[in-house]
C-alpha cells in the first residue's frame, strides 16, 4: 500500500476533522494589546511552538492507538498485517514504547494472545490512510519532542516486570535445562514475530516463535533464549549467551563496563554503536541478574536453607562448618573489618543558578534496593551513630574514656574529619567484613561519611546477634566455645565504644576480642601493640589478618565502573562480584591458603631449637617468667602515659626563668648602646638610629614585665619567695634543665618517627592499586621482617628513606644533637639502627624521662629478639591446631554437601526435573574444586616436620550443620587420593576451568534417565 501523492494529502486534509494548526490559530488572531499581559514576537513565537508541539503529540498518540487496534483485528482475522508493523516501526522511538506514554498513564501493550485485544469497527480502508499519513507526516515535517516526566518510568517498568517475573522465572528454568540436553521446545507455536536480535558475532532479523502455553509474550521469547529490553512491547532482543558471556567477564575483569563491551561487539560486527543499545542491554542484563537470583532462592528454598542470614553463617567451612569432638580452641572464628573509599559514587545533581555543584537532585526514582543479603540498610547503620543510642532501650550511658595515644596517628579515629562528606558523592565507600580465609560476611555503604565507628558497631551487631539466634535455634549452649576475635586497624580506639555502647552486653556474651592486623600494627605505640597485636594474643595462629587490604586491592577494579551508576545497579555489581568471587575464588584457593600456612608454621617449628638455645643462653629458662615480662612491660608503660603535675610546672619554670634572664642580658645591651649614641661615643648617622636604639630598649622593658609576671605567677603556684628563685647552676636549676632536654630528646624523636611510618606506609602502598600481586608481594615481605627474616626488605626500605627523604636525615640529625645533651648522652642513631627495629614502636623504650628500663631484662635488645622468636613459636603451634581443625571440617563438608546436594536434586528430578538441574548446577559451584584439594591437603602430609598422629584429621567425620534426606542410604567415607602422577602445580590460582567435565557427563546421564522414565516435563 503505497504513499498517495502530497497534493491528495493536502485536499483530504481539509475535509478531516479539525486542521493541524487549528488548535492555536487564536494565536495569531490575538489582539497585540489585548488582556494585562503584553507578548513580544519572540514569546507569541515560542508560545505557538509549545501549542504545535503539544498538539502533535496528542494527534501520535491517537493515532497509533488506532492503528494498534485495527493491526490487531487484521492479525487475528489472519490479514497482512504490514501496515501494523510499518506503522510501529516508524512510530517507536529507541527507548521503547513508554516515550509515546498518554498523560494519564496508557501504555502500548503487547500482543499477550489472539483473545488479548477488544474488538473494535473497522474503519474504512480511506480513513486509515488518512490516520497513518496524519502521524507519520506530522512527524517528518515537525520535531517530535516529549515534554512529560518520565522520572517515573523505572517504578513502572520494575512494576510490570514483577508482574511478568514468575513466567519468566519458570521460563528462565525451562530453557536452561532444554539447552543443556539440547533439545527444543515442542510446544505448539501460536505465531510468529520477527524481530531483530542482538547476538555476539551478529544482529539479524529472526521468526521468535509465540508458544501457546505461555500467556506472556516475553516467557516465550526467554523460552528460545532470548531476553527482551521492556517489560510490553520489543522491536528487538538479545541473546541470552550474549548477555552470559558479558556477566562472566565483568566478574572477571570488573573493569569491563557494558559500554566497552558493547562498543567491541559493534566493532566486530562492523556497524555504529548507538548510546541507546547501551540503556537497552543495561535492562537486559538488570532482567538476567533478577532471574539468576530468583531461580538461586527457589534452589535455596528447595535445599530448606531460607532462614534470616543462612549465608553469612555458612559461607566458610573451615571457620563455620563444625565437626563433632572437635578440640575447643581458644579463638572459636576470627574476622576481619575495615573500610574502603574506592567505591564511591556520585550523585547526580542540577547545577543552581548562582554556579555552585550541588544543586537538586537529577536521580530517578527506583523502589529496587539491590545487594541481596550482602549489606546492611542504612537504617541498620544509623542506629549505632552516638548521638542515637538513646533509643536502644536496655542501655546505660556511661562516660568517656580517656584520649588514647593513636588518635594522632589514624585520621579514621579523629570522628570530625569522619563525619565530613566528599563533594557530591553520596556513597563515600564501603565498609566490609570478612572471615580470615576471606569470605564476604556483610557490607554497609559509608553514607556522606567516612569510616566513622557506627559501620563497625552495626556489622559486629548483625554477625553476633544472628550468631547468638543460631545457637539457639539449633539448641546449642547460650555461651559460645572460645572468643570472637576482630581484627581492626584501629581496634585499639573501639574498644571503648563498644565497652560503654548499647553492644557491650552482646559483646560480652560472644566473648569478643579486638585485634590489630600485621600490617597496620607497627605503627600503633608499644602498648596499643601488647594488648591487641596477634602475636602477643593467645590462640591468634600466624594469621595476618590483612584480609581486607587483599579484597579491596582486587574490589578496586569496580571503581571506575560504578562510580557514576544508580544505587541499585552499584549495589547489584558489587554483591554479585562478591558471590562469584567467594564462590569461584576464595572456595578455590581455601586448600591453598592451608597448605601455605602449614607450610610456613612448620617452618617456624622447625626453628624451635635455635630459639630454645638463644633463650638458655640468655639465662630466659622459665617460659611462663619470658611471657610475664609482656606484662610487665605493659605495666611500665601505663605507668608513664601521664606526666606528674609537678613535672609540667618545674619545666614551665625552667623555661620561664630561661626567657627572662635572656630578656634582660639583651636590655642591658640595648641600655649600653643607647647611653654609647648619648655620650657621642659611636657615631651617629642621623637621628634614625638612635630612634631605632631607644625603641629596642623599650620593647626589652616591656618584655620583662610580662616575663616577671609570669614567673612570679609560677612561683607561688610552686610556693617559692621571690629569694628563693632559681639561680643558674644551682640544684634546682640543673635538674629542671635535664627534664627539658629530656623533652627536646622526645619531641625529636616523635618527629623521626613520625616521618619514617610516613615513608613506611608509602612504600608499602605505592603499587597496591590495579593489581593483587604487588599487594601480595608487600605483605610476603613484611611479615617476613617481621619474622626476623627480611633482611632484603629492610634493605630495600633503607635505601628508598636514603635516596627519597631528606626530611628523615634532618630530623635524624636533630634526634641525634638531642640525645647528645642528655645526662647521660644516649645512643646516638644511623640507618642501621632505625631498619633493626622490628616495629617502629621500638622508638617508646627511648622516651623515658622518669626512669631508665635500659638495664630491665625485657629492655634488653638480644632479650626483646628472643622474647619475639619464642611468641612466633608459641603462635606457629597454635596455628597447627587450628589448621587440623580446618581441614577436618573441609574434607567433611566437602563430602557432606557434595551428598546431601545430589540427593535432593535426585528427589525433584521426578517433580521438577529444571530445578533439579539449576540444583546440581549450585552443586557444581564448589564441586568443581574438590579434587583440587583433596591433591593439596594431601601434599601437606609430605611437608617436612608433619606429625603423623594428625592424619586423621584428613578423614571425614560428622558436621554439625549436616543436612540430610528422608530416606537417603549413606555412602561409603570419601577417603583422600593421591596422585603421584599428576603435575597440578599448588602454587596456581586455580579457577575451576575445565575441572567440571564429569559433572556434566553425570548430569547428562541423570538428564537421558529421566527422559527414558518421562519424567521431564
Amino acid at each position: 500500500m503505497g504513499r498517495p501523492p502530497k497534493s491528495n494529502i493536502r485536499q483530504r486534509r481539509k475535509h478531516t476533522r479539525e486542521p493541524l494548526f487549528s488548535l492555536y490559530d487564536d494565536i495569531d488572531n490575538q489582539p497585540r494589546t489585548s488582556g494585562l499581559v503584553l507578548l513580544n514576537p519572540t514569546q507569541r513565537k515560542e508560545k505557538k511552538a509549545k501549542a504545535h508541539r503539544d498538539f502533535i503529540t496528542r494527534r501520535v498518540v491517537q493515532t497509533t492507538s488506532i492503528l494498534k487496534r485495527r493491526a490487531a483485528q487484521k492479525h487475528r482475522d489472519g490479514e497482512d498485517d504490514r501496515l501494523y508493523t510499518e506503522v510501529l516501526m516508524e512510530l517507536d522511538e529507541d527507548e521503547g514504547p513508554s516515550a509515546l506514554n498518554d498523560d494519564n498513564g496508557s501504555d502500548f501493550m503487547p500482543i499477550l494472545s489472539s483473545g488479548d485485544w477488544e474488538d473494535d469497527d473497522t474503519a474504512e480502508e480511506e480513513e486509515e490512510h488518512l490516520l497513518y499519513f496524519q502521524a507519520k507526516g506530522a512527524i517528518y515535517d515537525f520535531e517530535l519532542t516529549e515534554h512529560r516526566s518520565r522520572r517515573n518510568k523505572t517504578i513502572l517498568d520494575q512494576e510490570r516486570w514483577e508482574e511478568q517475573m514468575p513466567d519468566l522465572v519458570e521460563a528462565y528454568l525451562d530453557h536452561c535445562y532444554r539447552r543443556r540436553l539440547g533439545r527444543p521446545f515442542e510446544e505448539t507455536v501460536k505465531e510468529r514475530h520477527s524481530i531483530l536480535v542482538w547476538s555476539v558475532f551478529e544482529h539479524s532479523l529472526h521468526d521468535i516463535p509465540v508458544f501457546q502455553c505461555d500467556r506472556l509474550q516475553n516467557a516465550s521469547y526467554i523460552r528460545s533464549g532470548f531476553l527482551p529490553f521492556n517489560p510490553l512491547l520489543n522491536k528487538s532482543l538479545v541473546s541470552l549467551q550474549m548477555v552470559e558471556l558479558y556477566h562472566h567477564l565483568f566478574m572477571r575483569c570488573p573493569r569491563l563496563g557494558v559500554q566497552p563491551f558493547l562498543r567491541a561487539l559493534c566493532d566486530l560486527q562492523g556497524v555504529r554503536f548507538k548510546n541507546n543499545l547501551s540503556v537497552q542491554f543495561s535492562s537486559a542484563y538488570d532482567l538476567y541478574i533478577r532471574l539468576t537470583e530468583s531461580v538461586r532462592s527457589r534452589v535455596l528454598t528447595s535445599l530448606d536453607r531460607t532462614t534470616p542470614d543462612w549465608r553469612m553463617l555458612n559461607t566458610c567451612p573451615p571457620c563455620q562448618y563444625e565437626v563433632e569432638g572437635e578440640e575447643p580452641q581458644p579463638i572459636r572464628m576470627m574476622l576481619a573489618v575495615d573500610g574502603n573509599n574506592s567505591l564511591k559514587r556520585f550523585e547526580r545533581r542540577e547545577r543552581k543558578e548562582d554556579g555552585t555543584l550541588l544543586g537538586p537532585t537529577r536521580e530517578k526514582p527506583d523502589v529496587r534496593i539491590g545487594g541481596g543479603d550482602y549489606f546492611l540498610q542504612p537504617s541498620q547503620v544509623d542506629l549505632w551513630d552516638e548521638p542515637n543510642w538513646w533509643k536502644w532501650v536496655d542501655w546505660t550511658p556511661m562516660e568517656k574514656a580517656d584520649r588514647i595515644a593513636c588518635t594522632d596517628r589514624w585520621s579514621n579515629l579523629n570522628e570530625a574529619k569522619t563525619a565530613r562528606s566528599f563533594g557530591s558523592f553520596d556513597i563515600n565507600g564501603i565498609f566490609a567484613g570478612f572471615c580470615r580465609h576471606s569470605f564476604v560476611l556483610a557490607f554497609s555503604d559509608m553514607m556522606k561519611t567516612g569510616e566513622q565507628s557506627k559501620y563497625l558497631l552495626s556489622l559486629l551487631h548483625h554477625f553476633m546477634s544472628a550468631c547468638r539466634k543460631d545457637r539457639r535455634r539449633r539448641g546449642f549452649p547460650e555461651e559460645p566455645m572460645g572468643s570472637l576475635a576482630v581484627g581492626y586497624d584501629i581496634a585499639c580506639g573501639m574498644v571503648d565504644k563498644i565497652a560503654r555502647g548499647p553492644l557491650s552486653q552482646l559483646a560480652k556474651d560472644e566473648r569478643l576480642q579486638m585485634m590489630i592486623g600485621l600490617l597496620h600494627g607497627y605503627a600503633h605505640n608499644r602498648l596499643c601493640q601488647l594488648t591487641f597485636l596477634m602475636l602477643y594474643i593467645y590462640g591468634a595462629g600466624i594469621e595476618d589478618l590483612e584480609v581486607c587490604e587483599r579484597f579491596f586491592s582486587h574490589s578496586n577494579a569496580l571503581a571506575s565502573v560504578t562510580r557514576y551508576m544508580s544505587k541499585f545497579r552499584r549495589r547489584q555489581a558489587i554483591s554479585s562480584y562478591a558471590y562469584h568471587r567467594d564462590n569461584f575464588e576464595t572456595y578455590a584457593n581455601l586448600s591453598k591458603f592451608i597448605h601455605s600456612n602449614y607450610r610456613q608454621a612448620l617452618c617456624i617449628i622447625g626453628r624451635s631449637k635455635e630459639t630454645a638455645k638463644t633463650l638458655r643462653d640468655l639465662g630466659l629458662l622459665d617460659t611462663e617468667k619470658v611471657i610475664g615480662y609482656i606484662d610487665e612491660e605493659r605495666a611500665y608503660l601505663e605507668s608513664r602515659n601521664s606526666t606528674p603535675e609537678a613535672e609540667l610546672l618545674t619545666s614551665n619554670y625552667y623555661r620561664a626563668l630561661v626567657k627572662l634572664s635572656d630578656c634582660r642580658e639583651k636590655l642591658r645591651r640595648a641600655r649600653r648602646t643607647f647611653r654609647s649614641y648619648e655620650k657621642g661615643e659611636l657615631s651617629v648617622s642621623g637621628e634614625e638610629s638612635l630612634y631605632l636604639s631607644e625603641r629596642q630598649m623599650v620593647n626589652e622593658q616591656e618584655l620583662e614585665a610580662k616575663l616577671l609576671v609570669d614567673v612570679q605567677s609560677l612561683e607561688e603556684r610552686l610556693g617559692l619567695r621571690a629569694d628563693q628563685r632559681w639561680c643558674k647552676g644551682s640544684e634546682h636549676w640543673k635538674k629542671a634543665e635535664e627534664l627539658v632536654a629530656m623533652s627536646k630528646y622526645q619531641s625529636s624523636l616523635d618527629k623521626l618517627e613520625g616521618l619514617i611510618v610516613a615513608r613506611i606506609f608509602e612504600l608499602s602502598r605505592m603499587n597496591v592499586s590495579g593489581t593483587g600481586a604487588s599487594f601480595d608481594y608487600c605483605m610476603r615481605k613484611i611479615f617476613n621482617q617481621a619474622l626476623g627474616t627480611g633482611y632484603k626488605m629492610r634493605q630495600h626500605i633503607g635505601h628508598a628513606m636514603q635516596k627519597r627523604s631528606t626530611a628523615i636525615r634532618s630530623a635524624l640529625e636533630n634526634y641525634n644533637e638531642a640525645a647528645a645533651k642528655l645526662t647521660p648522652p644516649r645512643k646516638l642513631l644511623d640507618w642501621d639502627d632505625v631498619l633493626n627495629y622490628t616495629y617502629l614502636s621500638e622508638f617508646d623504650f627511648l622516651r623515658d624521662t622518669r626512669s631508665d628500663v635500659r638495664d630491665k631484662v625485657w629492655a634488653k635488645p638480644a632479650v626483646r629478639q628472643a622474647m619475639s622468636e619464642l611468641f612466633k613459636l608459641l603462635r606457629a603451634q597454635e596455628e597447627i591446631c587450628k589448621l587440623n581443625i580446618e581441614i577436618k571440617r573441609l574434607v567433611t563438608y566437602m563430602k557432606e554437601e557434595e551428598e546431601y546436594l545430589s540427593s535432593v536434586a535426585r528427589n525433584i528430578q521426578r517433580t521438577n526435573a529444571a530445578l533439579a538441574y539449576q540444583i546440581r548446577r549450585y552443586r557444581d559451584e564448589r564441586r568443581r574444586f574438590n579434587s583440587t584439594h583433596h591433591k593439596r591437603l594431601d601434599s601437606i602430609r609430605k611437608l617436612p616436620g608433619f606429625a603423623p598422629i594428625n592424619v586423621h584429621y584428613f578423614h571425614p567425620g560428622v558436621g554439625l550443620r549436616r543436612q540430610t534426606v528422608q530416606g537417603h542410604v549413606e555412602e561409603g567415607e570419601m577417603e583422600l587420593q593421591a596422585d603421584d602422577n599428576d603435575n597440578d602445580d599448588d602454587d596456581e590460582e586455580d579457577d575451576g576451568e575445565g575441572d567440571d567435565q564429569e559433572s556434566e557427563v553425570d548430569d547428562r546421564a541423570e538428564a537421558a534417565l529421566a527422559v527414558a522414565n518421562d519424567n521431564v516435563l
